[in-house]
This record gives structure tokens, sequence and C-alpha cells, in this order.
């Protein structure tokens, strides 16, 4: 395995740089079929002729209101938020992301990518995009610079509450930025309605398994691996359900576990990122590893994708570490840990993969004084961003319930909501029959706030 994290990852090597050379997902539009490289084309190419309109009438605007009297002065114009932005809403791992990049590559721009999940709050998001979106940076001036298309991805993860929620921040944005905006969702949110009568929807479907089988061979052939039969493909392209991105996963993995020939063996076992796997893992990096060395070997043995094991440990450390001290530098070697992954995604430096597991798995790990403290059992939770898109009718009912009571998105609920009615819960009988009753919760809702 330790090779694996020192080469360039297969969803990577084979990103497709051009729409031309990818096998496009079908996609819809208000229920009719559409060609999603033609019309993502012909949005940015119409964006950027309307917004120069604009821009050349609000500089005349501008000028005039310069002079003019208070009562004379004009509104600026603003560019219709459905002519400034679209949305790509599709299952995880079918190449929404891979679409974006290599329409950028096509037209000769640069992506500008931020993840709205992790950017949920209004505040948040503009400072990340109010600048991105509005302006030419310094550099602009003096040579001669790419366009932009920004990219935001898994809107899904945010909410719209008015005073503190992303999506109103996100149409304000639309109708100033500069530059096209394409965001990718992993599937349809009620709380997004207001997103969705302002911009266009593409609905976009997974890849026939034939299609999945056909670029699994074309990778293969480049990688000369052999041994691996059309039932094999389709057995992994099964197992995936559509998620391309896992079979490349599942291929590199068992590529890289054999000998002379694929391991008919591995590839019948292969449950990449089972939970059992990630369970014990996550328990084992916090509660026996003591160095970053201990928590390097451990990840080598491991098939765990990289990303979804980062994504694991964030999400845990609350569970394993108390010390207000000790969170906080976990928390700073997550952040850092994120900020090297963000350099690696831009500038494709592979070689620093290392160090990001470093910090996000050895460096969070270790980060507590107090290892002992850590023993016995803790509850493993699932990253919201999985368990969400797959959460069971109480918990769904639970969420809608607390909906009524505060305005929170889904992903705050289950991450920090829930689990401190549970605390509370878990005081006394009274306390929790105080908490059902409040939120008026039948027998399976009341038993999710039950200690575990």
């Amino acid at each position: 395995m330790s090779n694996l994290k020192t080469n360039i990852p297969w969803v990577e090597k084979y990103r497709p740089k051009s729409l031309k050379d990818m096998a496009l997902p079908k996609a819809k539009v208000s229920g009719h079929q559409v060609d999603l490289a033609e019309e993502l084309t012909k949005f940015v190419n119409n964006f950027f002729i309307e917004k120069s309109k604009i821009n050349a009438l609000n500089k005349k605007i501008r000028t005039h209101n310069h002079t003019a009297p208070d009562n004379k002065q004009k509104d600026e114009i603003k560019l219709p938020s459905e002519q400034a932005a679209v949305l790509l809403e599709g299952d995880p791992g079918i190449g929404k992301t891979s679409i974006v990049y290599a329409l950028a590559n096509d037209l000769n721009m640069d992506v500008i990518e931020t993840n709205a999940s992790d950017t949920r709050t209004r505040d948040a998001l503009e400072k990340k995009l109010k600048e991105t979106t509005k302006s030419r940076g310094i550099m602009d001036f003096v040579v001669e610079a790419k366009k932009k298309l920004i990219l935001i991805d898994e809107v899904d993860g945010i909410y719209g509450n008015k005073d503190r929620g992303a999506v109103p921040a996100i149409i304000d944005l639309a109708q100033e930025t500069q530059f096209p905006i394409i965001m990718c969702s992993n599937e349809y949110k009620q709380n997004l309605q207001t997103l969705y009568k302002k911009i266009q929807r593409f609905e976009v479907r997974s890849l026939s398994k034939p299609e999945v089988i056909k670029i699994a061979k074309k990778i293969l052939s480049k990688e000369k691996v052999t041994g691996l039969t059309e039932d094999d493909l389709g057995l992994i392209a099964e197992k995936n359900n559509g998620d391309l991105r896992g079979v490349i996963n599942d291929l590199q993995g068992i590529s890289q576990g054999q000998a002379k020939k694929a391991d008919m063996s591995l590839l019948s076992s292969l449950r990449r990122d089972t939970m059992e796997e990630i369970f014990s893992l996550i328990r084992q990096l916090f509660q026996d590893v003591t160095t970053i060395r201990d928590a390097r070997n451990l990840t080598d043995k491991s098939d765990v994708d990289y990303n979804f094991l980062y994504k694991w440990v964030s999400e845990n450390i609350p569970s394993f570490i108390y010390d207000n001290m000790d969170l906080s530098k976990a928390y700073e070697n997550l952040s850092l840990a994120d900020e090297i992954f963000g350099r690696i995604r831009k500038n494709m430096y592979w070689g620093l993969l290392p160090y990001f597991y470093d910090l996000f798995a050895g460096g969070v790990a270790i980060s507590s004084r107090y290892g002992a403290s850590n023993k016995g059992f803790r509850r493993v939770s699932n990253p919201i961003y999985i368990s969400s898109t797959s959460m069971t009718a109480p918990q769904e009912s639970l969420y809608e319930k607390i909906k009524e009571k505060y305005e929170i998105s889904q992903f705050e609920a289950m991450q920090d909501f829930v689990p401190f009615l549970q605390a509370l819960s878990s005081s006394s009988r009274k306390q929790l029959k105080i908490l059902s009753d409040w939120l008026e919760l039948d027998a399976k809702e009341k038993k999710l706030l039950k200690s575990e």
C-alpha cells in the first residue's frame, strides 16, 4: 500500500482533460433530455457575452450617478441568476466535478473550487468567494490571465436560513459575479427550493454498466493490467452501483494487490471502505496509535480511500478527544492537512500525499495528552456526508421535528444538535421525557436519543 500513496491515484491520473474525451452521463432539465456538453458550453459562453453588455451599461450608469442628484440616480443592472449559475445534481462519483474541470480546460479557464458543506454560513461562503466572483486579481492587469469558472461543490450540504444560510448568499453572488458559477449536489433537497427556482438544474444520471466497463478496460490497458475478465469488471461495476470513482479505486486496489496477475480472491473479498474495517481503523487510530510512525503503519495496511478516511477521522475527533486544548490541536492539524490537500489538487503535487496522511491521521490521533482516557468503548459515527443520503425514516422524521423548532441544516442537526440532545437525555429518564414531549417524538424517534 505504501506505493499507492506516493503515486498519483488513478481517479486523478485518468481524470478527462476534455469533454470530448469523456463518456458523458445523460442529463435532463425539467424532464427533457439535453446534451450536457453542449448546454454547459453554451451557458459559459452566453454568460460572458451578457456580462460584457451589463458591465458596459453599468459603467455608463456609474458615470451618470457620479454627477446626478439623488433623485436622478439609477440602479445598476444585475445579471439574472439563471444566466450566471447552473446546478449539476446526481449521485456521488458519477463525474460531475470531472465535467466541470474538463469544460474549463476546453475553454482555457481556471477553476476556483470550494465545498459548500464546509462553508455553510453566509459569512463563510462570502469570505471564500466574494473577491473571486467580483474582481480580477492584480496579475490580471499585468498579463492576459485566464478567465475563471467557479465550482461550488456539495451544495446539498447547506441550508436556506435567511440570516445565516448560504443559499441567499449564492443567489446574491450569482447576480454580482464576474465569472460563471457551476454548482454540484448529490441529491435533491426540499430546503433548496429557493435555489432551484433561480437557476437551471441538470439532473445527471449515472453511466450505464457497459459504459463503465468500457472505461475500466481502457484504464487497465494503459496500466498493462491483465487477468480481469468481462464478468469481473461487471462485478466491480455492479458493486459500485454507478460510482465510476469507486470502480477506478477498486481497479487500482486490485492491480496493486496482485503478484503476476489479478488475484481473484482479492476481488471476491474486496469491499472498499466496509463498515467493519473503518470502525476498527478509527478506534485503532485514536486508541492505539502513539506516534506518527504507528499511524503511518496502520494506514499503510488499510484499503480505505484517503479522502474517505479523512472524513471519518474529522467526524470522530470529539468522540475520542475531550480536552479543549487537545481538541484545538487536533483541529489545527486537520486544517493543515486540508490546506495541503488543496495544494495537491490544485497543483497536482501528489508527492505531498504522505504529509496529508501524517497530519490528518497521525497528527490528529496523537493530539490527546490523555491517551489512556480514550480506552474502552467509544462510539464511532458515520460522516454526515455519507449518512445524510441514507438516513433512516426515524432519523428523517426526527430532523424534521428539530427543524420545526430551529432553522437548522440537516448537517448541523445530525452533527451537533442530535448528539447534544443525546447527552442531555442520558442524564435521566425525566430529562429524556421532557425532550421527547417538547419535540413530540414517537417511540422510534425517542429511541434515537437514548445512549447506546
